[in-house]
């Protein structure tokens, strides 16, 4: 004889009452609880005359019922076939919220949401299957653009994901959505070579408007490090250390509603924490920027014109309208980065050795299994001095 079929996990059996007189009942059941034990769960009810069936015990016990079940499974907000869509991306974002995600990308990801919004606002966990889904994120594509598009579409991942952890779905339908490409997809920054690196930074330190406009020094230690512009210009200059002739990076600018620009004691990844070695030339702009009256004194060192953090926004303005006067026609703050990549290429240094440089996380899986991290590369500045000296 087949025995009793098992409960699933938040669901209780039969409900029976037992009367213990004085117009008291008790009402009991078997329950399954989230670690997967079946256990006994009992309530009694207020004494009451005229309660002749056990109503009350059995109210009691089933609120006690709902306390004891998953967040998934009980209340208004539970996670089920008729779960909006769009409620399940928001709980997704409260968990990253939870689990210390950055403002920066918070806020990158609820933008996104605001608009997908749009275009999935009504529809339920049932009806999401995969060709409504890539439809809406192409249609976001349209609207917008591809990078808000892909973002999109990692938190919609993330939000039915949640649908299938409660048994809502039984594979995410996300994971099939094609990838989303721009349609014109940007060559992006392009890398200099050696000889326009310095026909580049000869010209900047000429030019009068760049000094106007501080763009000299900030371009310099681009060109002598490959940072990431909010690295470069969440600098401080305790990150500074002239003696060793070393650049900290530990940090990074944000812009995130609500909080406005700020630095933040992070960077991309784990790995984008490192100590830089400095060319000679990087070590001497940095040493006759410190001792300028305004410049020197400050927290940061390339603060913006009223001594805050400067905008990278603004930086990257500043520097596409000086850039054709000075040779640098289509040159991006990222040109810088690529160039100091391609130069290390170039002259025979180690994938690692150009990963460690420019705080990348990954080169291979065998690099990063058996390779030591987190060092610092002496040959680098080495290999930039004699780049831009021409020695």
């Amino acid at each position: 004889m087949a025995g009793r079929p098992s409960l699933r996990i938040g669901e209780h059996g039969k409900i029976r009452r037992e009367y213990l007189g004085g117009g008291v009942w008790l009402a009991f059941c078997r329950f399954r609880d989230t670690d997967g034990v079946t256990r006994r769960v009992q309530r009694v009810g207020p004494a009451d005359a005229h309660d002749k069936r056990g109503k009350l015990a059995e109210d009691v016990l089933i609120e006690a019922l709902g306390e004891r079940r998953p967040p998934s499974e009980a209340g208004p907000d539970a996670i089920g076939p008729d779960a909006l869509v769009m409620a399940l991306v928001d709980q997704h974002l409260a968990r990253l919220a939870e689990d210390g995600r950055s403002v920066a990308t918070l806020a990158t990801y609820k933008f996104a949401a605001n608009k997908l919004r749009k275009f999935l606002g009504g529809v339920r966990v049932r009806e999401a299957n995969t060709s409504r889904l890539d439809a809406a994120l192409r249609s976001m594509r349209e609207a917008h653009n591809a990078t808000m598009a892909k973002q999109a579409k990692t938190i919609l991942r993330g939000g039915l994901q949640l649908a299938v952890m409660a048994n809502a779905l039984p594979a995410n339908p996300v994971r099939d959505v094609q990838p989303l490409r721009a349609k014109n997809q940007p060559k992006g920054a392009t890398a200099l070579t050696a000889e326009q690196l310095r026909r580049l930074l000869a010209d900047v330190s000429a030019s009068e408007r760049c000094r106007e406009i501080d763009l000299i020094d900030p371009i310099t230690v681009l060109a002598a490090t490959g940072l990431r512009e909010s690295e470069l210009l969440g600098l401080r200059w305790v990150d500074f250390d002239a003696d060793a002739g070393t650049l900290t990076v530990t940090g990074k600018l944000v812009r995130a509603t609500g909080y406005g620009l700020t630095r933040v004691d992070e960077t991309k990844s784990a790995a984008g924490k490192r100590t830089l070695p400095l060319p000679r030339f990087a070590v001497d702009a940095l040493r006759a920027r410190r001792s300028l009256p305004f410049l020197g004194e400050q927290l940061m060192i390339f603060p913006s014109t009223a001594g805050t953090w400067r905008d990278p926004n603004n930086f990257n303005k500043q520097w596409r309208q000086v850039r054709d006067g000075v040779e640098g026609a289509g040159v991006t703050t990222h040109s810088f980065r690529k160039t100091v990549a391609t130069l290390i290429d170039g002259g025979g240094l180690s994938a690692r050795i150009g990963a460690d440089h420019l705080g990348h996380t990954n080169v291979s899986m065998t690099q990063d299994r058996y390779m030591a991290r987190g060092r610092s590369h002496i040959e680098v500045a080495d290999l930039l001095d004699r780049t831009i000296n021409d020695e």
